[in-house]
């Protein structure tokens, strides 16, 4: 936590002036800290044992990948800040907190699921996007390079199209290009379709896929409870009928017991 509060102070450029490098030390202390760590818990485990934890091996790799800081006194390694980043990560561990959290593996097994399920949906986006991406490219490129300048950029537009919010944007953007009217006509069906397809029915489609998937343990709970009550209703009707049937047997042998009395009675009375 200290050294991921002290990378983000160090990038506001007021903070860096007034600390005068003294967060730079600090982040440079931090930074032994991690590689002394990793090499005392080989020491006490052993490679193997270090490495058969998925923490110690992003530990590792993280340590690794940083290990150029070390010479930023003596040299510049500007090229390197970026791996700087991945200690950020290191914040992960606090998932750990998530055990004390009341069925938290059901939700990290729900969360699994939903992602596993959800990856057709994403790869369709994906084709999706990247399909309409080209489109625009040939089609935009000269009139709003800035939007649909190479495919890149045409994949970024039109992903903020997807997300709906301020899709109209970017279409009065190109109409307002002073373009032809049946080029304002293809403009905006383009953009319907897109947000048709993209939007309303590939995102939706994947929150429902993906919530479904994270409430599927509810929905296994209560149907194992209909399916229980359903069963335990079909043995209640099974044991009425037996009772009924039994009663049945019962009265009918009553009624032929008093109707052979009676009829012994009218005998007698002959």
């Amino acid at each position: 936590m200290i050294n991921t509060l002290v990378l983000f102070l160090d990038e506001f450029p007021n903070v860096h002036s007034f600390t005068r490098g003294i967060l730079f030390w600090i982040d440079y202390a931090c930074m032994i800290y991690f590689l002394l760590e990793a090499t005392l818990k080989i020491r006490l485990h052993g490679f193997r044992g270090y490495w058969a934890l998925a923490w110690n091996r992003f530990d590792f790799i993280v340590v690794l990948l940083s290990m150029p800081s070390l010479l930023a006194p003596l040299m510049n390694v500007h090229a390197f800040a970026i791996f700087l980043v991945l200690r950020v990560g290191r914040l992960f561990r606090f998932f750990r907190i998530f055990h004390f959290i009341p069925n938290a593996n059901k939700i990290f097994a729900g969360v699994g699921r939903s992602l596993r399920a959800s990856v057709g949906i994403f790869a369709a986006l994906f084709i999706l996007n990247f399909s309409l991406a080209m489109g625009g490219t040939m089609l935009f490129a000269g009139i709003a390079p800035e939007h649909f300048g190479d495919p890149l950029r045409s994949a970024y537009s039109l992903f903020k199209v997807f997300t709906v919010e301020g899709w109209y944007e970017i279409p009065d953007a190109l109409v307002e290009k002073g373009i032809s009217a049946s080029m304002i006509g293809v403009v905006r069906g383009y953009f319907i379709i897109s947000v048709l397809g993209g939007g309303i029915l590939g995102l939706s489609l994947a929150n429902a896929i993906f919530v479904d998937e994270m409430t599927v343990d509810n929905t296994l709970t209560v149907e194992k409870m209909v399916g229980n009550l359903h069963q335990e209703m079909n043995e209640f009707h099974a044991a009425m009928r037996k009772e009924q049937a039994a009663a049945w047997e019962q009265l009918q042998a009553e009624l032929k017991r008093v109707q052979e009395m009676m009829e012994k009675m009218q005998g007698g009375r002959g």
